[in-house]
Order: C-alpha cells, then sequence, then structure tokens
C-alpha cells in the first residue's frame, strides 16, 4: 500500500510540472534504500503545455500497460499515466500479468472491467 500511494504522490508531483511520464509500469517504479518510491526511465515523457488537452505522439509503451485511448487516438495525456497506474494496481493485487495470450481477456485491465 505504501509503494501505491507513494508512486501516486510521484505521478502527482510530475504532472504538476506538466510532465507526462507516460511509461508507468511495475519494473519503472523504483525503491530506494529506504524503500522509497523513485519513478524511473522518463525515456517517453513528454511535456505537456498549458491550455492543451493532450500531446499527439506516436504509440509508445508495453503492452498491457497502454491506455487504449492512447494506443489507438495517439492522445497523450495525464489520464493515461493514471490508466497505466491503475493496471499496476490491479497486477499487485492479482499477481497477474498485464498482458497474457494465454488467458481469454488477454489485458488485465479488460479483467478489471468485467
Amino acid at each position: 500500500m505504501k509503494i501505491d500511494v507513494e508512486t501516486a504522490t510521484a505521478l502527482q508531483y510530475v504532472h504538476a510540472y506538466n510532465i507526462i511520464h507516460g511509461d508507468i509500469e511495475t519494473r519503472n517504479i523504483l525503491l530506494n534504500a529506504e524503500r522509497h518510491v523513485k519513478l524511473g526511465d522518463f525515456g517517453l515523457s513528454r511535456g505537456f503545455p498549458n491550455g492543451h488537452s493532450h500531446v499527439s505522439t506516436g504509440p509508445q509503451g508495453t503492452l498491457g500497460y497502454m491506455d487504449p485511448k492512447y494506443h489507438h487516438r495517439s492522445e497523450l495525456n495525464c489520464k493515461s499515466d493514471v490508466f497505466n497506474f491503475g493496471v499496476v494496481m490491479i497486477e499487485l493485487i492479482s499477481s497477474l500479468r498485464p498482458y497474457d495470450i494465454t488467458r481469454s481477456d488477454h489485458y488485465l485491465s479488460d479483467i478489471a472491467k468485467n
């Protein structure tokens, strides 16, 4: 629970500076020596201009975590990070992979919706 709260706080901080991380997933949530969260891998991050609803960019990210709206419309916004974080939370709770071809619902997010 502490990791979830600290990750949400870190995302809130990043979004306050108009930055979209773009790749929130379990392997990019790092812990320091005191087991406090540090967000890693800002390689897909984008600046989010004030007054704009999204940043247009080609979909990038890890299968299973990617926001479907971003994937289909190429519109990245803060809600995309929130979607990614939701997948991370479901992954931590369920111990299931975010994408698994052997499941009838391949995407963990689809399981959560159902």
